[in-house]
């Protein structure tokens, strides 16, 4: 198991915040990319303030529920009140290990991972466990930097390529993997159950 070698700064939130950032990473193409749909629940792991958690939340309606998931307090306690701020109670903002997913087995119709699989300790395992919680021909959505100089994100050496989450996604049983640039320094990958 590897270290936590460059987990977020839960110090740095207002970074988060970065209208660059969502330049960078549009949300709403994420979620079409990932197919996110009325009614659906949703899994944000890695959900930090509620980036994309959020807009999923709006986009399910209360007829969906979207669960976030996050290793640091600091970082769950802002995205709480950021969804009280905008009237959305169909989320819920719980405190996790990085390999051990706390919801039962094939509970989620989607997975996201925004920006956090270069954070893992160990990224089979993580991806195990989202494919756990997924239910049959449920979704998963792998958010992360790509190997070119970007203004914000990790260093370099810390961040993943697409081969890498394919060959590891097709390894925990994902099928119809597709790689999508979806802006200048970031791609996604997505997967099915």
């Amino acid at each position: 198991m590897r270290e936590l070698s460059h987990v977020f700064d839960a110090e740095k939130m207002a970074k988060l915040d970065n209208p660059r950032r969502k330049e960078l990473i549009p949300q709403e193409k994420v979620l079409s990319l990932l197919g996110v749909k009325l009614g659906e629940v949703i899994l944000d792991l890695g959900c930090g303030t509620g980036f994309l958690t959020l807009p999923a939340a709006q986009t399910v309606t209360e007829k969906g529920f979207v669960f976030g998931l996050d290793i640091q307090e600091t970082l769950l306690v802002e995205a709480l009140a950021r969804s009280k701020q905008q009237n959305l109670f169909n989320i819920a903002w719980v405190l996790t290990y990085p390999d051990k997913i706390t919801l039962p087995s094939t509970s989620v119709d989607c997975v996201i991972l925004g920006m956090v699989a270069h954070e893992a300790p160990d990224l089979a395992q993580t991806l195990a466990e989202c494919n756990r919680v997924l239910r049959q021909g449920g979704r998963i959505g792998i958010v992360e930097w790509n190997q070119t100089f970007t203004e914000m994100g990790p260093p370099l050496e810390h961040r993943l390529k697409p081969e890498t989450l394919q060959n590891i996604l097709e390894q925990q049983g994902f099928t119809g993997i597709a790689v999508d640039d979806i802006s200048q320094g970031v791609y996604v990958v997505v997967g099915t159950k």
